[in-house]
C-alpha cells in the first residue's frame, strides 16, 4: 500500500501498510503490477514507494543521461535512492517487459462506536 487518499475519520495511524482508523470510512491507495525502469514514464516511476514526482524525474534525468539500467542495483546511482529505497521498491520495478504498475484503491469502513469500545479495552 501507498498513500493516504480520500478520508473522512478524526483519527489515523498509519504504521507500515496498515491504516488504523477511528472513525467512519477511509480509501487507501495502494499500487500493483511493476515499472520497468528503462522505459517508465515519470507518472508510472512516480506511484513507486516513496519516490512521487520529483524523485521520478531524477529517475528520468539519470536514465537519459547515462543509459538504461542494466541491474535493479544501479538504481542506487540516482541522487535520493539508497539500500532502503531500493528494498521498498524493489518488488515493484523490473528491466523487462512494459510497465503494469497502476493505483488502486480499498475502502475500509469502521463504525465509531466499534473501534471506541475497542480502545477502550
Amino acid at each position: 500500500m501507498g498513500k493516504l487518499g480520500k478520508c473522512c475519520m478524526s483519527t489515523v495511524l498509519v504504521v507500515g501498510f496498515f491504516v488504523f482508523i477511528a472513525g467512519v470510512c477511509v480509501f487507501a491507495e495502494g499500487i500493483e503490477g511493476k515499472v520497468n525502469i528503462n522505459t517508465g514514464t515519470e507518472s508510472q516511476l512516480a506511484l513507486l514507494p516513496g519516490v512521487g514526482p520529483k524523485l521520478a524525474a531524477e529517475i528520468i534525468r539519470y536514465r537519459t543521461s547515462n543509459g538504461n539500467f542494466k541491474t535493479l542495483d544501479d538504481i542506487k546511482k540516482v541522487s535520493g535512492i539508497g539500500d532502503k529505497k531500493l528494498e521498498n521498491i524493489r518488488g515493484f520495478i523490473t528491466l523487462d517487459g512494459d510497465s503494469t504498475i497502476k493505483a488502486v484503491k480499498a475502502a475500509v469502513e469502521k463504525e465509531k462506536k466499534e473501534t471506541n469500545s475497542e480502545t477502550k479495552k
